[in-house]
């Protein structure tokens, strides 16, 4: 469980900093990694990527990724791995673990440069203190560009799939969602603004994300994100509200190498931070 919020959690869990620093939003607009949508995988660089990521409680999540190029179009695949630390139980003093880990491959074709299509599909194992869960889970999304690419539509079906085994005789739903997503390039401004509208299939529970790209030099980026959940945690500080669920970030570029850092202000919980590195093969 991540935060308490349910089993599985991690898939919903940005694992690279993009996705961290936009509050896991922008889903309709490029991305060099596998992310939510596997229809808006960039077709433009095959390379190597590498996250890690430092959340509040000692726990931490790392992932490696790599994306190769094809004749019919791109493939990515990626290793994910999240620890929740060590547990003692409390009479016995024995210690115990808890993780999640999964893979995860995918691909993307683009048809006349307009429409994309994508599917990707993976295999989940979690563990918690001698009781472990094992899941398939895919993705199928599509997305299309308007007006010079300076508009973009995103739509994905995400999670669905079914339990191999689980924890106890009680099986848990997968946290499967709908995803609606656009994107909105101004014509005189360098800035990428996008919205995500996430709707819980197993609760019908619907959510907001918003990202913020800005490029003042061609090798810097400055990211923004925020939610609708920001509005469960307000309190009576109003500094402390201020940052309350806002998430932010830099990616710097360089001739062969990508670097991104960002944080996620998750309230009395605390920050998540982290940084990704990718190198390009071509």
């Amino acid at each position: 469980m991540l935060f308490g919020m349910g089993s599985y959690e991690f898939l919903l869990f940005p694992q690279d900093t993009r996705s961290l620093s936009l509050h896991n939003a922008a889903s309709a607009y490029d991305h060099s990694l596998l992310r939510n949508n596997p229809a808006a995988l960039s077709m433009t660089t095959a390379k190597t990527a590498y996250s890690y990521l430092i959340l509040p409680a000692k726990i931490y999540s790392s992932e490696i990724q790599w994306i190769r190029k094809i004749s019919s179009g791109i493939r990515a695949g990626k290793l994910s791995y999240i620890s929740y630390g060590n547990f003692e139980d409390d009479e016995t003093k024995e210690k115990t673990t808890a993780y999640d880990i999964f893979f995860e491959m995918g691909y993307k074709k683009e048809l006349k440069n307009i429409v994309s299509v994508g599917i990707s599909g993976g295999y989940m194992l979690s563990y918690i203190s001698g009781y472990q869960s094992q899941l398939f889970f895919t993705k199928i999304g599509v997305r299309s560009r308007m007006m010079r690419k300076r508009l973009g539509l995103g739509f994905s079906l995400e999670n669905v799939g079914f339990l191999l085994t689980s924890y106890t005789d009680m099986k848990e739903s997968m946290p499967a969602i709908f995803r609606t997503a656009m994107y909105y390039r101004p014509r005189f401004l360098s800035t990428i603004i996008s919205i995500d509208v996430i709707r819980r299939l197993n609760s019908y529970f619907t959510e907001f994300s918003g990202g913020l790209e800005f490029n003042p030099r061609k090798r810097l980026t400055i990211r923004l994100g925020c939610s609708s959940l920001r509005t469960g945690f307000l309190t009576d500080d109003f500094l402390s509200n201020i940052l309350l669920d806002v998430s932010g970030g830099a990616g710097f570029q360089f001739n062969k190498l990508n670097l991104d850092v960002g944080f996620w202000n998750l309230g009395a919980s605390g920050y998540v931070v982290g940084f990704s590195i990718s190198k390009k093969l071509d």
